[in-house]
Formats: C-alpha cells, structure tokens, sequence
C-alpha cells in the first residue's frame, strides 16, 4: 500500500477544511449512509505523489516462511530504498554474513546496471501499489460497522465486499473480485490505518506473471502516523498459497514490521550505504554488550 502525499490544490483544501469544520455528529451521519466516499478521501491521500518528501531511515524486521527472523536497517533516498541486512534471529552477523552483505550492496555502487535495476522494480512495485489502491474505492461495496477513539483522532471501521458492477480493468486487480474483509481509516487524516481480507474464493491474478490465488488466503496491512505527520506501513501479513503460469506452486508466507522512522537529509547511494554500514556496526557493538534487539 502508497503512502505518498502532494500539495493540495486551493479549492482542494478549503473544501478540506469546510468537512472537518463540520460537527462531528454530521461526519458520523455522512460515513454511515456514504461511506465509499470516506473510502474515496482516504484513497485520494494514500496514491498522490510526494514533492519534496522527507525521507526516513527506519528498521525492517521480517519473518520469513521458514521461520528466521531477518532484521535490517532501511534508507530512503531519492533514487531508491536501501537495505542492509545487521541481524538474523536476533543476532548480529557474522563476519562471513557481514562480507557478504558488503559485495551485495557495494555492487550498486559500482554496476550501474545493478543500480537501474534495483530502481525499475521498487518503481514497478510502486506503479502497481498505486494502482491497487486506487481501485479501491469502486471495487468493492462498504458498509459503516463503527467509529471509536484512536491517537490522533477517530478510526472509523467498515467492512467490504466485491461490488458485482464491478468490471475487472486488468488481470491484476481481478484478485479484488474474491476479497472481502475490514477497513479501518483514521480521520481527520483520513488515511488508511488497517485493510485486513481474506480470499473467499479462488482467483486469478496478473503482477508481472499470471497465477492463481487459492481460497482461504488472506492478508493484513497496517499503516500509523510514525513521525510528525508522515504516515507509513508498519505491520503485513501475506498468507497466500496457489499458483504460478498454473503450473508452480506459490507459497507466500510472510510477517513484516517496521519502527524507529527517523528523518534523514537527502543523500546519494554512497552516502546512504555508508549510513547503513554506521548502522550494521552499531548493532554488532550492541548485540556484544547485550543490547541488540
């Protein structure tokens, strides 16, 4: 999921400031007879396109389908996001792990090519993201559940199913037709907190390579306002078993989280694996003195 935003056009933002002007009372009334526009609010921030963003560096921790727990320190740049692997299983590397993870990175420093590639998939990852998204809104029916409390304001829950009017553009929004879950978006912000679904059905997806998505799969993406006013994912859930070109087997089985956003000048990709390196190092001092996480 995007969390991406841009500068509001003037009447964009007075008719912004008209709804939140509104009583409280009014917006619950509004989310409950309409709330695919709530949905529509929410999407509208989570796909426009960032000028002049802040970027962050912030730590990953995955759990992979096998089990390890793979920790790494992340950096956003304005070329691409970078990763450096500092622990597995709560460990530091060892220095056999350590070198390898400095010839996998130091290759983007001195092949281009690696470099170009790196920076068309997370584009290619983005593109599609945002396309899903913004499907959102018309690709499924919702229906207002509850409004309670939350940190910053009120989180507004829904639930969603396919809308049969529907019409799939594209083979890679067809996954849409067999998902139904619960949606939860903080306001005023009006950005998405929670969108959890599970396949009630088999279907058939693009992403790059056609497949298919076996019933009974079922996801979880959580977003929060993780410093100042930036919102970005923090918690997924992927479990999905099926097919690949109907013929492999599929088995995404993962749990991801992210933490610690702190803002950091733009750099370039020296300057931002040299960070990372600062930061592989500090956790091995750290993990040696008994204060690794």
């Amino acid at each position: 999921m995007v969390m991406k935003g841009n500068k509001v056009r003037s009447y964009a933002g007075s008719l912004l400031l008209c709804l939140l002007a509104l009583p409280l009372f009014a917006q619950q009334q509004d989310w409950k007879t309409n709330p695919r526009e709530l949905v529509r609010k929410a999407v509208l921030n989570e796909n426009q396109a960032e000028a002049g963003k802040e970027h962050f560096t912030y730590r990953d921790v995955k759990r992979t389908k096998n089990g390890t727990i793979e920790t790494k320190q992340m950096v956003e740049t304005p070329q691409v996001v970078l990763g450096r692997l500092v622990a597995i299983n709560g460990k530091p590397l060892t220095e056999t792990e350590r070198q390898k993870e400095d010839g996998r990175l130091n290759r983007l420093i001195n092949n281009p090519d690696e470099l170009a590639k790196k920076k068309k998939e997370q584009q290619e990852d983005d593109q599609r993201a945002r396309r899903m998204v913004r499907a959102i809104p018309d690709a499924f029916n919702f229906e207002y559940v509850s409004t309670e409390p939350g940190k910053e304001g009120d989180i507004v829950t829904l639930k969603f199913t396919p809308d049969p009017k529907w019409d799939p553009p594209n083979r890679e929004l067809q996954v849409f037709t067999g998902m139904s879950g619960t949606m939860k978006i903080a306001v005023p912000q009006y950005r998405m907190a929670l969108m959890q679904a599970t396949l009630f059905k088999d279907v058939e997806f693009g992403w790059g390579f056609l497949g298919k998505l076996d019933k009974g799969g079922d996801f979880m993406i959580e977003q929060s306002q993780v410093y100042g006013n930036h919102w970005d994912l923090t918690h997924m859930k992927l479990h999905f078993t099926g097919k690949v070109l109907m013929v492999k087997s599929l088995n995404i089985q993962q749990d991801e989280q992210t933490s610690d956003y702190r803002p950091v000048p733009q750099m370039t990709v020296a300057q931002a694996l040299d960070k990372l390196k600062e930061a592989e190092t500090e956790y091995a001092k750290a993990g040696a003195s008994g204060g690794g996480k």
